[in-house]
């Protein structure tokens, strides 16, 4: 346990370092704290009408206000060591749950695996690395019924970046406790963005938002790093409609597997929540038009847990095959950082390949590998 938190400590003291130094440097947080400067004096809209810049719901900028608020060489690393506080604790709130007896070990393990892929999400200061957190919080907050911190982690996942609704409602669709709550809670803080002293500009602002929700997600580059961008990179264009098609397809996919994994795991409450959210998690990766080379930090934090939990050892038939191929896997999500010429080789056209296969193995057996202990967990209602 101690090497473990040394190694975050660690590893979030160089990150506030080099970005205190130089904190325009390769960071996307200029978005964040323009975005937040804009709403709050309520003349200028954060959205422009292309398909970058700031693609968030007003409510990214209300977060974001005290990290905007400190001077730049504070609030900067303040932003970098929240994602990472919230993805550590979501790392050992479910390593309680996947392995109680070596809770320790286990955290330990999937720390070492998940830095390197969390390093340039941290660098660079981008929503993906609290999003990460946030999912493992809710894996764990799901598997034991407490539904109100549920809602609050996936609330604060959609607050963040519009994207986690489809994590959001896949996990309302397999537990009904959630549905009314995420519904309600929604609302709550969509209308609480009229705190603003100016109503007529929050109105303003939603319209602004859904134009450019609309415009955002028909990338025309071939830069990101799903599934139709791997395509795109090896030369093959669907058709607009077909891209669309698909996708719709998958998240009915998605919901079949996930209901299926609801009922295979009956009585399990911990591996139904972890099967539920990794398959979000995995449909975002896929599907998602503007997933990038850093947003698989979202994927690493869960599949270094199965990667952990196979190195000891626990649950698994063939243990020591599945350690070996999910560690190689959990690497494999970080080729980002490896630099010339592992990353120029893979950009694009790797990651969502590794993830397909990843996933058609999952499915393939049976979901094995989300075998959980049950000490300890009350099944749901």
């Amino acid at each position: 346990m101690r090497i473990a938190v040394g190694l975050w400590v660690l590893f979030a003291l160089i990150v506030g370092i080099i970005v205190a130094a130089r904190p325009d440097k390769r960071t996307v947080t200029p978005e964040y704290r323009q975005a937040s400067e804009k709403w709050w004096a309520g003349k200028e809209s954060p959205y422009d009408m292309s398909q970058g810049g700031y693609l968030y719901l007003p409510q990214e900028a209300i977060l974001y206000t005290p990290y905007q608020l400190l001077p730049k060489r504070v609030g900067e690393p303040l932003w970098r060591w929240t994602g990472l506080a919230l993805l550590a604790l979501g790392l050992w709130r479910t390593a309680g749950l996947m392995s109680p007896t070596r809770r320790n070990r286990l955290f330990l393990a999937a720390t070492i695996l998940v830095i390197p892929a969390s390093l340039s999400s941290a660098r660079n200061g981008q929503v993906n690395l609290p999003l990460a957190g946030l999912m493992l919080l809710a894996v764990s907050a799901l598997a034991r019924s407490r539904w109100n911190m549920a809602t609050l982690w996936l609330l604060l996942a959609v607050m963040l970046k519009p994207i986690a609704l489809a994590p959001a409602l896949l996990a309302s669709a397999c537990h009904a406790p959630l549905r009314l709550r995420l519904a309600g809670g929604f609302l709550l803080c969509l209308g609480a963005a009229w705190i603003h002293p100016d109503p007529g500009y929050v109105t303003a602002e939603y319209r602004h938002f859904w134009e450019k929700f609309l415009l955002a997600g028909q990338p025309a580059e071939n830069t990101f790093s799903d599934f139709f961008g791997m395509l795109w990179h090896w030369g093959i264009h669907p058709s607009t409609a077909a891209i669309s098609g698909i996708r719709a397809l998958a998240a009915i996919v998605a919901l079949a597997l996930s209901i299926h994994v609801m009922r295979r795991f009956r009585g399990n409450p911990p591996a139904q929540a972890f099967g539920v959210m990794l398959l979000a998690v995995l449909y975002l990766m896929l599907f998602n038009p503007r997933t990038e080379e850093n947003s698989y930090v979202i994927l690493a934090g869960f599949t270094a847990l199965m990667a952990g939990r196979a190195i000891l050892g626990n649950y698994l038939e063939d243990a020591g095959r599945a350690a070996l191929l999910l560690t190689l896997f959990t690497l494999a999500l970080a080729v980002e950082c490896y630099g010339y010429p592992i990353f120029p080789l893979t950009k694009i056209w790797f990651k969502p390949l590794a993830t397909l296969v990843f996933s058609i193995v999952l499915v393939a057996g049976n979901f094995s590998l989300l075998k959980f202990p049950q000490q300890g967990i009350r099944p749901a209602a």
